[in-house]
């Protein structure tokens, strides 16, 4: 699949300097935006009507959009350009304020977009970035162009009532920091309770084949937590998880029947290469991990007799207003002090472009993270307080401690997944080892000495 679109896309893209200078100064522009995401096509195109004839945006994109932000009416707020999903960018570009787009192809299905206003900005990226977004923004749209030929070949549907009715019956969103400590895992994670009486709903079917409903939850229990549709994300995560299932089965035939790929030496001496590493993979797998296991006794007793090992250092969450003068920074301490909102400030005040998206803030870290506001940030003794000014090779810089997160010693909860990986890995080495001096016993191996005499080694790289 990968050679498919290298060779059918990739390589067939030209860049030239009047595009990188046209897109360019298009990035001078942030737009402020509400989406309707949809699966269909004809009822996008008839959504767009019925609010060009008076009905509400808001009120559609909450009863019918797919997309996160559904509640919100489909309010995504302001970004610029560079920023923006390419497909919305171009669409853009000839809208004014109060505008809605036609329906505009997604990866997944169909979006209507809202302008709600268009300013000015100073870019805070280069030329240079220019260029490697047109370039990128071809080969995705040449990848789009060719699966939309291929979706309409194989006739995919979805049927937006059974898209419903799996996004009603999502479990509440598992924090992701529940996931990385392992305190949730697949095991005791919630599932998709699905009624008997929609066990055989169809929600998405093509020419070969389709999925219904009980498929879906048994394919949502399959799944690692991270890549799991989530409430957050809203319906869309549902459909691009089916649209990427349905595509893994019919990329790699039209792969290797239509576009005939392998008739290319290069790719098939590649995919030779990927074939004996699968087949040592699975012997692997055959031979060394199906005759192992760690027990929760193991793994409990690693735990406690190592649990100072586990010990989490201090983190911290600040939020940072960079200024270019030290009177600012001293205007912005004075005025936080004082009781005024510090988000508020950061977008006031500071000169950091990324403020827009993340409000200065930093999130919890380690020292070491930043190592310019280590000092100050990790002095400052309780949450909510302000630094004084600090000099930076940017400017000014004041912070305020968001979140304290003391350094302590996990729970078994927490480290038993990462525990029980470590141990297998150990293991895994050792029936390894042992099968290695077993397998060598039906070989002989002789290793020529007088023409090993004769390699001389360099250093090729210092």
């Amino acid at each position: 699949v990968a050679a498919l679109m290298d060779q059918e896309i990739r390589k067939k893209v030209v860049v030239s300097d009047e595009e990188v200078e046209e897109y360019y100064q298009q990035m001078h522009y942030e737009y402020t935006l509400s989406q309707l995401l949809l699966s269909d096509e004809d009822f996008a195109w008839q959504l767009r009507q019925r609010i060009l004839d008076g009905e509400g945006f808001a009120e559609l994109a909450k009863k019918y959009s797919l997309g996160p932000g559904a509640d919100d009416g489909g309010y995504i707020g302001s970004n610029v350009v560079g920023r923006i999903l390419y497909w919305v960018e171009e669409e853009l570009f000839d809208m004014e304020a109060d505008d809605i787009s036609e329906p505009l192809r997604t990866t997944t299905g169909y979006a209507l977009i809202k302008l709600h206003s268009k300013r000015k900005i100073v870019p805070d990226l280069d030329r240079e970035y220019a260029r490697n977004r047109v370039k990128a923004i071809k080969e995705k749209k040449g990848i789009m162009e060719y699966k939309a030929r291929i979706e309409k070949d194989i006739g995919l549907k979805f049927v937006p009532k059974a898209v419903d009715i799996a996004y009603s019956l999502l479990p509440e969103d598992t924090p992701f920091e529940d996931i990385v400590s392992y305190k949730v895992t697949r095991s005791n994670a919630p599932g998709v309770e699905l009624p008997a009486e929609y066990e055989d709903m169809i929600i998405c079917q093509y020419n070969d084949g389709m999925y219904t409903l009980k498929d879906f939850a048994e394919l949502y229990g399959l799944m690692g937590l991270p890549a799991r549709p989530r409430r957050a994300w809203g319906k869309e995560s549902i459909v691009q998880v089916l649209h990427k299932m349905v595509f893994d089965k019919v990329l790699p035939v039209y792969a290797e029947h239509k576009a005939k790929v392998l008739e290319n030496p290069e790719v098939s001496e590649v995919l030779d290469q990927r074939m004996e590493q699968f087949l040592v993979h699975r012997l692997y797998q055959d031979q060394v991990r199906d005759e192992m296991g760690v027990t929760d006794r193991e793994v409990e007793t690693y735990f406690q007799e190592h649990m100072n090992e586990f010990m989490t250092q201090e983190r911290r969450d600040f939020t940072i207003i960079l200024v270019e003068d030290m009177t600012t920074a001293e205007q912005v301490v004075k005025m936080a002090r004082s009781g005024a909102d510090f988000e508020k400030l950061a977008m006031k005040f500071s000169k950091d472009p990324s403020v827009r998206e993340n409000m200065g803030k930093t999130g919890l870290a380690m020292k070491g993270k930043y190592p310019e506001y280590d000092e100050v940030a990790f002095s400052l003794p309780s949450e909510g307080d302000v630094s004084d000014p600090i000099e930076t090779a940017r400017g000014w810089a004041v912070l305020e401690v968001d979140k304290i997160e003391k350094a302590r010693v996990p729970t078994f909860a927490e480290t038993k997944q990462a525990i029980k990986q470590q141990l297998s890995e150990e293991e895994a080495e050792r029936v390894l080892h042992d099968k290695l001096e077993q397998w060598r016993g039906g070989y002989v191996i002789e290793i020529n000495e007088d023409n090993l005499k004769k390699v001389e080694l360099k250093r090729i790289r210092q």
